[in-house]
C-alpha cells in the first residue's frame, strides 16, 4: 500500500500536476533548511489564515490543501468550557501543554460540529494520513496545521496562555512526502510540535519537541498518552453557532 504523509500530494501526484515553479520553490525551501533548522515558516498561513481570528468568526481549513473553508462561531457558554480546561491554573509548562492539547480538540469538535468536519477522519490511519477521495469532511496535515495555529492563537489572544506562545507552523519531510504543523515555543525553551494529523478529531493531539517530529516519523508519542475523546453536549454545540 502505498501511503503519504500528507496525501494531498498523493492527489496532485495521481493527477500528475507538478509544476516547474513549485518544484523550485522546494528547491528553495530545502536550501534554507540549513539556516532554519526548525523549519519555521509562514507559507499557509499567509496563504489560508485569518491572521486575526475572534470568537465570532473562526475561519476553518477543510477538504485537504484548505480547499473549501468555513465559518464558525464561539459563544461565551462554549468559550466558558474551554477556558475552563485551564482551571486550575497550570504551574508549569508541561502542565500547560496538556491542557492546550485538551482546549484544541475541544475547539476542534466545537468548530466542526458548525462546519461538518466533526466526524471520523477515516483518512488518518497509523499516523500516515491518505487520500480523501474529495470528501470535503476531511482534513490533510495543512488543514489540520493552518487551524490548530487558529485555535490557538485564540486562546493565546484570550490570556489562556502563561508559559507558551505559538509560533509559526512548520514542516518536514521530501518534496514528494511532505507533513506539516502547527508550533508551540515554551516562553525562553524550546519548539514543540502540536499534530492532530496524528489523531482523530476530537482526540487531544500530542504535543512533542519539534526536533523530534522533524527527525523522526512516525514519532515515538509516549506510551501514557492514550487516546481519549473529547465530547460536546449538541445543546452546546448548537449554540455555539448562535452568536456572542
Amino acid at each position: 500500500m502505498i501511503y503519504f504523509h500528507c496525501a494531498a500530494v498523493r492527489q496532485s501526484m495521481v493527477r500528475m500536476r507538478v509544476s516547474i515553479l513549485g518544484l523550485l520553490g522546494m528547491a528553495w525551501v530545502i536550501s534554507a533548511c540549513a539556516e532554519n533548522p526548525s523549519h519555521l515558516n509562514t507559507t499557509y498561513l499567509d496563504r489560508y489564515a485569518d491572521p486575526n481570528p475572534t470568537l465570532s468568526s473562526v475561519l476553518e481549513c477543510h477538504g485537504f490543501s484548505c480547499s473549501e473553508t468555513s465559518r464558525a462561531t464561539l459563544n461565551r457558554d462554549a468559550w466558558r468550557q474551554v477556558a475552563a480546561v485551564y482551571v486550575p491554573r497550570a504551574k508549569d509548562a508541561r502542565t500547560e501543554r496538556r491542557q492546550i492539547a485538551h482546549g484544541v480538540a475541544l475547539i476542534q469538535l466545537l468548530v466542526g460540529q458548525q462546519t461538518g468536519t466533526a466526524t471520523h477522519q477515516w483518512t488518518h490511519r497509523d499516523k500516515y494520513i491518505f487520500s480523501n477521495l474529495n470528501d470535503p469532511t476531511q482534513l490533510d496535515c495543512i488543514d489540520e496545521a493552518v487551524n490548530t495555529w487558529t485555535y490557538l492563537t485564540l486562546m493565546e489572544r484570550n490570556g489562556l496562555l502563561h508559559f507558551h506562545r505559538v509560533a509559526k507552523l512548520s514542516h518536514a519531510g521530501t518534496p514528494i512526502d511532505p507533513r506539516n504543523t502547527a508550533v508551540l515555543q515554551e516562553i525562553g525553551g524550546q519548539y514543540f510540535a502540536i499534530d492532530p494529523s496524528l489523531v482523530d478529531v476530537g482526540v487531544p493531539p500530542p504535543i512533542i519537541p519539534l526536533d523530534s517530529w522533524i527527525a523522526q516519523w512516525p514519532p515515538d508519542l509516549p506510551a501514557n498518552e492514550a487516546p481519549v475523546r473529547l465530547r460536546v453536549s449538541p445543546k452546546l454545540a448548537a449554540a455555539s453557532n448562535n452568536g456572542l
